[in-house]
């Protein structure tokens, strides 16, 4: 199962690509068609270390009313 997905890797990056490509142009319809379309490159950046990013990912800003949401743990159907 992991050859298979690994195999087929680059052809569903090089897809991703041109769909993203072909979107950019689609959504840019309003700008002149000498202007070049700049695709948006995400980076992986999980080589960092895991404690500054769970921090970041992890902060969740309060209730502005001064009432915290209630947290159920128990819920059952």
């Amino acid at each position: 199962l992991i050859e298979s997905r690994v195999s087929t890797f680059n052809h569903v990056l090089q897809l991703s690509t041109c769909l993203d490509l072909l979107y950019a142009e689609t959504v840019d319809d309003d700008v002149e068609e000498n202007d070049t379309v700049t695709p948006f490159i995400y980076e992986d950046n999980d080589d960092e270390s895991d404690d500054e990013g769970s921090d970041i990912s992890m902060e969740v800003d309060g209730v502005e009313d001064g009432h915290e949401p209630l947290v159920y743990n128990d819920i059952s159907d």
